[in-house]
C-alpha cells in the first residue's frame, strides 16, 4: 500500500519527520504480558518524576507540537497532542490502561522519549489504497475511537487518510479513528513516530527502531522502519 506525504506539510513544518514501523504477522494479545506492563507502569513513573514537565506546556517537544497545532487553526489546549493529553493524564495520576500488546509498547516508548506515536491496523483496509498524511478540504469523513458519531475536519487541518476520503486521525495526532484501532485480531499495522524539531531525524530514527525492536520481540512481528520526510514523501508499507 502506498502511504504518501502532502509535500506542502515539510514546506509549512521545516525539519517535520514520521517514522513508520511496519509490522507484519504480528500477535497482539490482550491480556497484559508481564514484562511490557512493567514498561508501561515504569514509563508513568518516570513522567510524574520528571522535573522538565513543570509547566508541561514549556517542555520543548510539547511546546514544538503547541505551535503547530496552532499554525493550522487549532487550539492546543482545546486539541492537545496525542503526547501531551498522555503526559498530562498520567502527571494528574491517572494510569493508563493495558488495552493490548502493541497499545502497551506505543504508549511507554511515547512516553519514554515525548514524542506522538500512534498505530493503525492496516489489515482493514483494501489493497491498491493509498494512506496520506496532508491538508484536509473539509468534507472528509471521521468516527472517533469508541464512537458511532460521523464528523468532518476543518479545511486546512493536517489529516491522515485512507482512501482519499476515510480519516484515520485528526488534528495530525490528536484523536484516532475507530475504523483503523488495534485489537487483538490485527496482524498487519503502521505505527506512526511524529517527530518536529527540536527532535531530529537521527531521533525519530532512533525512536523508531527501539519500538521495532519491542514489537518484533513481544508481538513476534516481522518489522520494518521507513522514514517520512522532505526527501522521501511516499513509502511502501
Amino acid at each position: 500500500m502506498i502511504y504518501r506525504t502532502d509535500p506542502a506539510l515539510f514546506q509549512k513544518y521545516p525539519g517535520y519527520v514520521r517514522g513508520v514501523v511496519v509490522a507484519r504477522r504480528l500477535i497482539n494479545i490482550e491480556s497484559p504480558i508481564d514484562e511490557v506492563a512493567r514498561m508501561l507502569i515504569s514509563a508513568q513513573k518516570a513522567i510524574r518524576t520528571r522535573t522538565d514537565l513543570d509547566p508541561i506546556a514549556a517542555q520543548p517537544n510539547l511546546t514544538a507540537w503547541r505551535e503547530a497545532y496552532r499554525a493550522f487553526g487549532a487550539k492546543p489546549t482545546e486539541f492537545p497532542s496525542s503526547i501531551e493529553a498522555i503526559v498530562k493524564r498520567v502527571r494528574r495520576g491517572d494510569d493508563l490502561p493495558y488495552i493490548n500488546t502493541l497499545a502497551a509498547l506505543c504508549n511507554s516508548v511515547s512516553l519514554r522519549y515525548l514524542a506522538p506515536i500512534g498505530g493503525h491496523a492496516i489489515d482493514v483496509m483494501t489493497a491498491g489504497h493509498e494512506m496520506k498524511l496532508g491538508f484536509a478540504n473539509g468534507d472528509e469523513e471521521f468516527i472517533a475511537l469508541g464512537s458511532t458519531t460521523m464528523e468532518h475536519p476543518n479545511p486546512g487541518e493536517v489529516i491522515y487518510t485512507y482512501n482519499t476520503s476515510t480519516v484515520l486521525c485528526r488534528r495530525w495526532t490528536w484523536r484516532q479513528a475507530e475504523f483503523s484501532k488495534l485489537q487483538c485480531t490485527t496482524t498487519y499495522a503502521a505505527i506512526n513516530v511524529d517527530g518536529l524539531p527540536p527532535v531530529t531525524k537521527s531521533d525519530v530514527e532512533m525512536i523508531s527502531a527501539d519500538l521495532a525492536n519491542l514489537v518484533s520481540i513481544y508481538c513476534g512481528a516481522t518489522v520494518e522502519v521507513k522514514l517520512l520526510s522532505e526527501e522521501t514523501s511516499v513509502i511502501e508499507v
